[in-house]
């Protein structure tokens, strides 16, 4: 490779691809690279991709302290491996441009299946192979719910075939004997990750940017893409009342086979602000969040094969309303003493 070839390449942009089913901790783990990196002076972007029509993520982005420093593309309503090849490549192409040697992060939506996710990185890059570089592909693996993951994701086990690195997080929800089960299967997969355990996605940053010693490359996609979403399909909510917390649960329980997913901001009864709340394979969580204002109480809720109609009128009884004020009336005829 000429000398000038060898130069350009090392000063292009390095592109982190982070991957992984909802609700496994891709937004955590983006969140403290990006503190990381603007802690050191430099200007990240970020190519985030949504399942559904309301960027619940990207709302955490744009509510940063610095994100004037951060250059965010946000790809909605599909995954980047399916019906948004095209704006995908375009906004990769703007994003290289922006960034100007300074690292571009791809993080995927839990449906999309990480090899064609990485195939249409390749494809972009090689456009503009003297802006860019994929330098990493970092795959999350919500520990707790691995091996259960099958019946919910047919790709389960595929996507972690492209991983340079696989982050096994939230192990203080499981034992150790669970840890070495879940580490076991992925090992099975894929041999040549390097495998990192995480809680809260809190990855030494050092082995988040090491470089794969050899990648192995694959031939380019050229056909048509599959369908990877497996029926799933979502919807998005605005949520004009307090949910009552326990109620809530109930009835997503109910639903725990169909609805893999919900994320948003809320008002939460006995909860003081906005609070984010997550649902995922059966395991509820309400934390607090600050920054989100009045307008983005909106949910996203995935799933499939679910009675939409039916889920949508009990996840109302799961709202607080107000008590309705009962009023007596004297029976007629009839004097009251004094």
């Amino acid at each position: 490779m000429p000398i000038k070839a060898t130069r350009a390449r090392a000063s292009a942009s390095p592109v982190y691809v982070i991957a992984g089913f909802l609700g496994s901790g891709k937004t955590t783990l983006l969140k403290r690279a990006l503190a990381h990196e603007l802690e050191r002076g430099v200007k990240p972007a970020v190519l985030m991709n949504e399942f559904g029509e309301v960027d619940v993520d990207g709302a955490v982005l744009h509510d940063h302290p610095r994100s004037h420093d951060i250059e965010l593309q946000s790809l909605l309503s599909g995954c980047v491996c399916c019906d948004l090849s095209g704006a995908f490549t375009e906004k990769i192409g703007h994003l290289l441009k922006k960034t100007q040697g300074a690292p571009l992060f791809v993080e995927t939506t839990g449906l999309a299946d990480t090899g064609q996710v990485v195939a249409g990185v390749e494809r972009a890059l090689a456009e503009h192979s003297d802006t860019g570089r994929l330098a990493s592909v970092i795959v999350m693996v919500d520990a707790p719910r691995f091996l259960k993951l099958g019946a919910y994701w047919p790709a389960a086990n595929d996507h972690l075939k492209r991983a340079d690195m696989v982050v096994l997080n939230k192990l203080d929800q499981i034992d150790d004997r669970q840890a070495v089960l879940v580490e076991g299967r992925v090992r099975s997969t894929n041999p040549a990750a390097r495998i990192v355990r995480a809680v809260h996605a809190d990855v030494p940053i050092n082995r988040l940017f090491e470089v794969p010693a050899e990648r192995r490359r694959v031939k380019l996609v050229t056909g048509p893409f599959k369908d990877s979403t497996a029926g799933y399909r979502s919807g998005s909510f605005k949520i004009l009342r307090p949910f009552e917390p326990d109620r809530l649960e109930r009835w997503l329980r109910r639903y725990q086979r169909s609805v893999v997913r919900l994320k948003g901001y809320a008002r939460v009864q006995g909860c003081q602000g906005m609070q984010e709340v997550q649902w995922v394979m059966g395991s509820l969580s309400i934390a607090p969040y600050r920054g989100v204002k009045q307008s983005q109480t909106k949910i996203v809720v995935i799933g499939r094969r679910v009675a939409w109609q039916r889920f949508l009128e009990g996840l109302e009884r799961c709202l607080v309303w107000p008590r309705r004020r009962v009023v007596r009336r004297r029976p007629a005829g009839k004097r009251v003493s004094q």
